[in-house]
């Protein structure tokens, strides 16, 4: 930046309207994260679904509608695809489940059928068992071929219908899913496995069954094709069981996690929810949630913020290793979502996004009771996630990582004959904040002399100033033609992206 003989006083007014500046190191810059609600032609999306909602790494979600899925990204719609299709049925709904990068999409239609032998004359027939089934199947969507329904892919039953669902994809186009199986028109467990358009449909073998019925349910992939799970360990019966998770690899098959490490995972009950391209899952051991490397052999317990002795549960991470859950919020009958790294342990996300929710809900809701629920979480740290009520009001929601730097004074000043401004930061304010290393983020800033082309600046030109101490951090900033100054976080995702 070049020096200018720009007045002190317009100077200083142009720099208080840019707002606060940041130009720290990574161990205090902080970061709150704050609810958006996404709206589809001018309307938030209350459909919800535990397979739904996905977040990729360009951050662009899914979101879902009765017949038709919309691709979301900072406020605007990209693409609205419809469910409709010439399959010989009648419509009932859609479920876009996953999207890539590429975005390239994956999920399920369901359609409500009429018997071959029904003598109904209906032109839309309602549900009836005797006469009508319903025949729910995997499609693939991406912007340049539309859908295209794989309604072949999975099983049905000798009246025809079936439930396969696609709900996972990973960068190469391999999709993870299960398929019903049955005797006849009844179901006899399920059928978990991969597919790609270039492979087929690859099986994943079971790890316990009663007389052919076993139930898997593969829960994350990860680039390598590494997936992650839940079967039924069963007892005496298949009413008798206990949840275990399992572990994957195309080239050796599935095992048991206790196979892996059998004093980690040594209780009754453990899930594996998600896996990233390190080789790193969470779950849940028994009511507690869990971060375990699999290359180290090396397992932390997530227990809630500040101690308390809630149950947790860890829904999703990202390749940096922050993983998103939920704790049960005691006697509300709700959970909070909360973020947790090693450096930082749990942290509790509804006192970011309470008050934003206490002017969404409907009157007589208290945010402590709603059950936010995380579905994933990329590189950036966003997270994808729903929100429930005890009412019918529920919510797509996003959960953003946003700069959350204020200084607490600006006074002009001058330092070996540069005038300026000196602003100090209070660094005992920080509050329920993250420090943004932990979640992947450097903070830069840039200025512009029309707000409209921004350039970024540097500590080491034009006579800027950075000084930190325990308790505060001050910033002096030459007067310059550099009029505007606004603070950027700068993600890691950004160099794992360059690396592919």
């Amino acid at each position: 930046m070049r020096h200018s003989t720009r007045s002190t006083a317009s100077s200083l007014a142009a720099l208080a309207i840019a707002g606060s500046l940041s130009l720290i190191t990574l161990a205090t810059a902080q970061v709150r994260y704050e609810l958006v609600v996404p709206e589809v032609l001018g309307n938030p999306v209350n459909r919800v679904s535990a397979k739904s909602n996905e977040i990729n790494e360009n951050g662009e979600t899914l979101l879902n509608r009765v017949s038709t899925f919309a691709v979301w990204k900072d406020g605007a719609i990209t693409h609205i695809a419809s469910g409709l299709s010439d399959y010989p049925g009648t419509f009932s709904s859609l479920n876009a489940s996953s999207i890539n990068r590429f975005q390239q999409v994956v999920g399920s239609k369901t359609y409500l059928q009429r018997n071959a032998e029904s003598a109904s004359t209906e032109e839309f027939p309602t549900y009836n068992p005797e006469n009508t089934h319903f025949d729910t199947f995997p499609f693939y969507w991406d912007p340049s071929n539309g859908i295209v329904d794989l309604d072949e892919l999975g099983n049905r039953s000798e009246s025809g219908g079936g439930t396969t669902l696609l709900y996972e994809i990973n960068e190469n186009g391999l999709a993870l899913g299960t398929t019903l199986r049955f005797e006849g028109n009844l179901a006899a467990g399920n059928q978990a496995f991969t597919w790609s358009f270039e492979s087929g449909r690859s099986d994943i073998e079971p790890l316990d069954a009663i007389d052919g019925y076993s139930v898997t349910t593969p829960q994350g992939l990860n680039a390598q094709g590494t997936v992650v799970g839940t079967y039924r360990k069963f007892a005496a019966s298949t009413e008798s069981y206990h949840e275990r998770a399992f572990f994957f690899d195309p080239a050796t098959g599935s095992q048991d996690l206790a196979e892996v490490d059998a004093e980690f995972f040594s209780g009754d009950h453990y899930t594996a929810r998600d896996i990233n391209d390190a080789g790193a899952l969470v779950g849940e051991r028994d009511q507690i949630a869990y971060f375990y490397d699999l290359e180290r052999k090396e397992g932390y317990a997530i227990a809630s913020a500040n101690g308390s002795a809630r149950a947790t549960k860890a829904h999703a991470l990202n390749d940096l290793d922050v993983v998103a859950g939920t704790a049960d919020n005691s006697g509300q009958n709700g959970f909070s979502p909360f973020v947790w790294t090693r450096s930082t342990g749990a942290v509790d996300l509804l006192p970011h996004i309470e008050n934003r929710l206490r002017g969404l809900l409907p009157e007589g809701i208290d945010p402590a009771a709603c059950k936010i629920t995380p579905k994933a979480i990329n590189n950036g740290a966003l997270i994808s996630a729903s929100l429930e009520t005890s009412t019918t009001f529920s919510r797509e929601i996003i959960l953003q990582p946003v700069l959350d730097f204020r200084w607490a004074s600006k006074r002009l000043t001058s330092e070996n004959g540069v005038e300026g401004v000196l602003y100090v930061h209070d660094k005992t304010q920080l509050g329920e904040t993250i420090p943004a290393a932990a979640l992947g983020y450097s903070i830069a800033f840039e200025c512009s002399s029309d707000m409209a082309n921004w350039n970024a600046i540097s500590a080491e030109n034009d006579g800027i100033r950075h000084t930190e101490t325990e308790t505060s951090i001050e910033l002096f900033l030459p007067f310059s033609d550099c009029l505007f100054v606004r603070p950027v976080l700068k993600s890691l995702a950004s160099d794992l992206d360059a690396a592919l």
